[in-house]
Parts: structure tokens; C-alpha cells; sequence
């Protein structure tokens, strides 16, 4: 890495910022510069674990000169507004998912992101573990031969405690959306990214046990692009929660995998990849997993700056699995097939 150490600033300091914050502490030409949070009082309990300056207002933050990226950890429903902010102050992103919550605030984002020539990265961490990109290799390489089909299940428990805690949790205005566009969104951006795309989708979305807005149950009908067909079923009533399962099937094997962890390589001639496992769970606590893989794509995004590339996954990636979203809730509510 070069000998430019850069500068980050973080929007919104609650717990995820914190996994931000430790990533950027782990990087060696990375420095956290400043924060800012709605809440100063929030803000401050942060400094004292991070010490870093506060602002009390976005537009301070913006306009620190020391600061190269800012990494925007607020709930869903503020990224598309944020992250405009960021583009025409000129600063280079790196946005929690999902990056916007409607196709109008996609293609706003999109356009603020163009205009200002600056980088941008839309946080899919998981992409970036041993077993994603294994299978995804295989997959490419035609190791599994013509692809069949592929599940995503998700079968995550959020207790009615856990939507009481913040008030915008299963909102449609600041969640975008529930199992699928909260909870399910990282599976269905990995599962359509192994798989090169999706074609169309046809869905029931549902709220079944929760006071909420938005859904908490959906089964969505998928056909691939490739041709291969699949499920995508998604809940967080499935007590006391259990590992996500992304399964793909095809003439020459199949491939399990348990969160990121590859529990099932049945694949004609290919070994098991030896990729140790983790521990990274979601299953019924939000917050439960490591920085590593957020540090990677902190990384790529600074590589991308310093030799002028794309993002591994910049806003044109992290517009797929909301696309994939979007038309899941319009299948569910006119009970058509959608193509993407």
C-alpha cells in the first residue's frame, strides 16, 4: 500500500459503526478522522472508545479537508440522502446496505455518484470470505457444470423487543422493507452474484408475527439468468433463529453453504476446499461478527482510489439485489411475475 494514510468519517454511531471503526483501526494507511451522529450525546459515547473528533452537524463533516471517505452507517431509509450529500462534497462512499430503498432514490444516487467522479462502495462483506468466492470460482469455471438450481434460505429470529428498540425498524419509509430488504438483502445480493444474475422473480410477502410495516415472512420464485431455477425464503420468525443456507445444485455436484461456512461440497472430481470455518452468525443477534471482511472491502475501495478502478462492489452491484427487492414486493402486491 502507498504511504498516504487516509482519512475516514463515519455517519451514524451505533453498533454497526462500531465493526467501521475497528476495520479502519486495523488498516494500516486508514485513520477514523471524525464522526457524526443526530445524537451528540450518541456521538460522544462513541468518541470515547474511538477518539476521534465529533461534529454536530453533517455539513462539518463534509467539509473536513482531512477527511477521503466517509462511511455512512445510519438506518436504510437516510443512505440515498446521505450519500448524495457525500458525492457532491466530494467525498468517496462506502454505504451500509442498501444503498437506497426506491428505484427513484437508486436512480438519484446513481446520477450524484456520476456527476462527482467519485468512488463508491456498497457494503456486500460477505462476497469477500474464502467460501463465497470459492463457490462463485467453481461456479465460473463450470467445476459444477450447467447449474439446476439455487436456494437462499434465511430462517433469522428478530424478537417484537427488537422493533420496539428503534422506531424505525419494519418501516417501509426508513427500512426500505423487512426479511428481504433488511435481514435477507446480503443472501440475495450473493446468491444472485454466484449465480450471474437474476431474470425474474414472482413472490408472497407477508406479515405474519410482528406489529410491523413491512414483511416478515416472503417466499420469492426465482429464475436465473443462466437458466437455473431457485427459492428465495426469507423470515425472522423462525425462533430461535438459525444459519442462512445458500445451496446450489448442478450436473456435476452440489455446494452447501452455512452462513460462510461451506458445510456440503459433493462436486465430481473437485475436493473440498480446505477454508477452516468462522464463526459469523446473524441468525438471532444482529451484530455478531467480526470486521475482517469489512476491512477487505475498505481496502479494495482504497486500492480503487489509488489506481483509479472500479469497486469490487460499487453502486452498479449494490443496485442488484434491491432491483431483485423492489420487484419481490411488486410481485407480491400484483401477483405477476416480474422480470428485473
Amino acid at each position: 500500500m502507498s504511504k498516504k494514510i487516509y482519512g475516514f468519517g463515519i455517519i451514524g454511531c451505533g453498533a454497526i459503526a462500531r465493526i467501521h471503526a475497528d476495520a479502519i483501526k486495523n488498516i494500516d494507511n486508514a485513520e477514523l478522522v471524525a464522526v457524526f451522529d443526530y445524537s451528540y450525546d450518541y456521538a460522544m459515547k462513541f468518541q470515547e472508545t474511538y477518539k476521534c473528533k465529533v461534529y454536530k452537524t453533517l455539513e462539518e463533516l463534509l467539509a473536513d479537508k482531512d477527511i477521503d471517505i466517509i462511511n455512512i452507517c445510519t438506518p436504510s431509509g437516510l443512505h440515498s440522502k446521505q450519500v448524495i450529500a457525500c458525492a457532491n462534497a466530494g467525498k468517496n462512499i462506502i454505504v451500509e446496505k442498501p444503498m437506497a430503498i426506491t428505484k427513484e432514490q437508486m436512480e438519484e444516487t446513481i446520477k450524484a455518484i456520476e456527476l462527482n467522479n467519485v468512488k463508491a462502495e456498497v457494503i456486500s462483506q460477505l462476497r469477500f470470505t474464502p467460501s463465497v468466492a470459492c463457490l462463485k470460482k467453481a461456479v465460473d469455471e463450470g467445476k459444477l457444470g450447467k447449474i439446476y438450481m439455487a436456494d437462499y434460505r434465511l430462517k433469522y429470529y428478530r424478537s417484537p423487543e427488537y422493533y420496539a428498540q428503534s422506531g424505525w425498524r419494519g418501516t417501509w419509509a426508513m427500512d426500505g422493507g423487512g426479511a428481504l430488504m433488511n435481514q435477507g438483502i446480503h443472501g440475495i445480493d450473493l446468491i444472485q452474484y454466484i449465480m450471474g444474475g437474476v431474470k425474474n422473480v414472482y413472490a408472497s410477502c407477508k406479515t405474519l408475527g410482528r406489529d410491523i410495516e413491512v414483511e416478515d415472512t416472503a417466499n420469492v420464485l426465482v429464475e436465473y439468468k443462466n437458466g437455473a431455477v431457485g427459492v428465495i425464503e426469507c423470515t425472522t420468525l423462525a425462533k430461535p433463529g438459525y444459519a442462512r443456507k445458500i445451496e446450489v445444485h448442478g450436473e456435476k455436484g452440489s455446494v452447501v453453504l452455512g452462513e460462510d461456512t461451506i458445510e456440503i461440497w459433493d462436486v465430481d472430481g473437485v475436493e473440498k476446499p480446505d477454508i477452516g470455518e468462522t464463526v459469523m452468525n446473524g441468525s438471532n443477534t444482529p451484530i455478531f461478527f467480526s470486521d475482517d471482511y469489512h476491512k477487505e472491502q475498505f481496502i479494495d475501495l482504497i486500492n480503487a482510489i489509488e489506481h483509479d478502478k472500479t469497486p469490487k462492489v460499487d453502486m452498479y452491484e449494490g443496485k442488484k439485489p434491491v432491483d431483485i427487492i423492489l420487484a419481490a414486493y411488486e410481485s407480491s402486491k400484483t401477483g405477476k411475475k416480474i422480470e428485473i
